[in-house]
């Protein structure tokens, strides 16, 4: 269904101008950062060399740019540059890392994952399926939460590698990395995470986690859509899932864009800064929203996921009542979604709030929404009233 239609640029509110349609849907995507477009924009003009091409000086400095946000990749997640691989996207980077390390591995092979996981991960967990690897998804409870001792208890002696994301991209509720990873280096196996959805927020170290392989996105944090990457530590064995040129030790071949790798490098070296201030004034954003809206909504309201551990700027709401899809089409001045990019596309039920024992009507009265770096309180006040509105509107 297409919900393009005309709105106004602006709305007054609480004496304040709200610039619309007012973005709520930083799960999905994040606005490219100003200071990342700076530091992308003269690798875009001009004569633009090939960074693997390096006879010249214009191939010699895209090469070394490239390198220098290797760099600033690896300093966030506390790696070794030569550990970060450039993929297209963390989807890219998902694939090659279970892909490539299954089919590197000889004799049985096990992955443990869980249910809940991101369709990025499910996907190839059943291309693998397909050639013969055995696949154990985890449950969740009714916060979104794994068992830790379930986890180890689903270790076999073929157990191949585990593979859990570091926060669900629908409740933002997190996964313990630190412990999971040491359950994981305890037997011996390979842990891998799916980052795109916690960069933002969480201090991931792969090596006080014990990961051995970490997707990442540059769209989730402030940098360009394009280019995401896999962190894999240098003992790990794995195999190209496609073919070419020797780019990224054969890993990823192809020519690296070099204005993208740059953008990517700077959100990270930006993230970097402004991590931790940032994630603390999301937790307040997230407290004003929720209690503008409980005052105006009562019990209708029940937040996702919100007794587990969880990243501040991703909320999944279901509101009893109401069909999300017909309170969106009467929020036409609020970009926000009713889950997943990914399963929202295809209309169906969040597979991860059925994971989580609602139904099929919870899942349809759910919004997801999310803030970020630009956000203002009342922006969010605004949204709590125009959203209590619509819900009004459609239950009266």
């Amino acid at each position: 269904m297409s919900r393009e239609r005309t709105i106004q640029p602006e709305a007054a509110f609480e004496g304040e101008v709200i610039s619309l349609p007012l973005y709520l849907d930083y799960p999905a995507s994040t606005p490219l950062d100003p200071r990342v477009f700076d530091a992308m924009s003269p690798l875009m003009q001009g004569a633009r060399g090939n960074p693997h091409s390096r006879t010249h000086a214009l191939g010699f400095k895209a090469h070394h740019a490239i390198e220098e946000a290797r760099i600033e990749i690896a300093r966030l997640i506390q790696a070794k540059p030569h550990e970060i691989i450039f993929t297209s996207s963390a989807t890219e980077a998902n694939n090659l890392a279970l892909l490539g390390i299954l089919r590197a591995a000889t004799g049985r092979r096990h992955v443990i994952s869980c249910v809940t996981e991101h369709e990025a991960i499910l996907r190839p967990l059943e291309a693998l399926a397909e050639e013969g690897v055995e696949i154990t998804l985890l449950p969740v409870d009714t916060e979104g939460r794994i068992d830790i001792d379930e986890l180890e208890g689903a270790i076999r002696p073929e157990t191949t590698l585990i593979t859990l994301m570091a926060a669900n991209n629908e409740t933002g509720v997190i996964h313990d990395l630190n412990a999971i990873g040491r359950i994981a280096a305890h037997h011996g196996i390979p842990f891998h995470s799916d980052a795109a959805q916690g960069l933002g927020t969480l201090d991931i170290d792969v090596g006080r986690d014990s990961l051995a392989a970490l997707s990442l996105s540059s769209h989730k944090i402030y940098g360009p859509s394009g280019i995401g990457a896999l962190y894999l530590r240098e003992d790990i064995e794995i195999r190209p899932i496609f073919h070419g040129g020797a780019q990224e030790k054969t890993l990823r071949p192809g020519t690296l864009p070099t204005a993208l790798c740059v953008g990517f490098g700077e959100a990270c070296r930006l993230l970097l800064e402004t991590r931790e201030e940032e994630a603390a004034g999301f937790t307040a954003l997230r407290q004003e929203f929720l209690a503008t809206l409980r005052a105006k909504l009562g019990n209708r309201l029940r937040v996702n996921g919100e007794e587990a551990a969880h990243i501040p700027n991703c909320l999944s709401l279901t509101i009893d009542g109401v069909e999300a899809e017909d309170l969106i089409d009467r929020l036409p001045d609020l970009a926000l979604s009713t889950g997943s990019a990914c399963t929202s596309a295809r209309g169906e039920p969040s597979h991860v709030l059925i994971a989580m024992g609602r139904t099929a009507v919870e899942a349809a009265a759910t919004l997801r929404l999310g803030f970020g770096r630009s956000t203002r309180t009342v922006e969010l006040r605004y949204a709590a009233h125009r959203i209590a509105e619509a819900v009004q509107s459609l239950i009266s």
